[in-house]
């Protein structure tokens, strides 16, 4: 009935995820790039597990998605039924060159 929130909204839950990530070396150096698609649950208390990759680009840069989407905080769950419940939610992280 009702999905969850990042603190701030979208805007600051992408603020949050590119400020924190870090290209890795090797892709910089293989020049790879591209859109990883994850998603992960949030979970009732508004915290986030189970981040999967869904679309992968490279094993670096999928790494280094899950790695800052898995240190996500301050969600306001999703609620059923006037009770707050685990949620599934997808975000893109783009790496780009410049």
């Amino acid at each position: 009935e009702e999905m969850p929130v990042y603190d701030g909204g979208d805007k600051a839950l992408m603020e949050f995820i590119y400020s924190n990530i870090e290209y890795p070396q090797a892709a910089k150096e293989n020049g790879k790039e591209g859109r990883v698609i994850l998603r992960f649950a949030v979970m009732y208390d508004g915290t986030v597990d189970h981040v999967q990759v869904i679309r992968s680009v490279d094993p670096d840069l999928d790494r280094e998605a899950v790695r800052v989407v898995s240190m996500l905080g301050g969600w306001k769950p999703g609620y059923q039924g006037g009770k707050p419940v685990n949620v599934w939610y997808s975000v893109p992280v783009t790496f780009q060159l410049k």
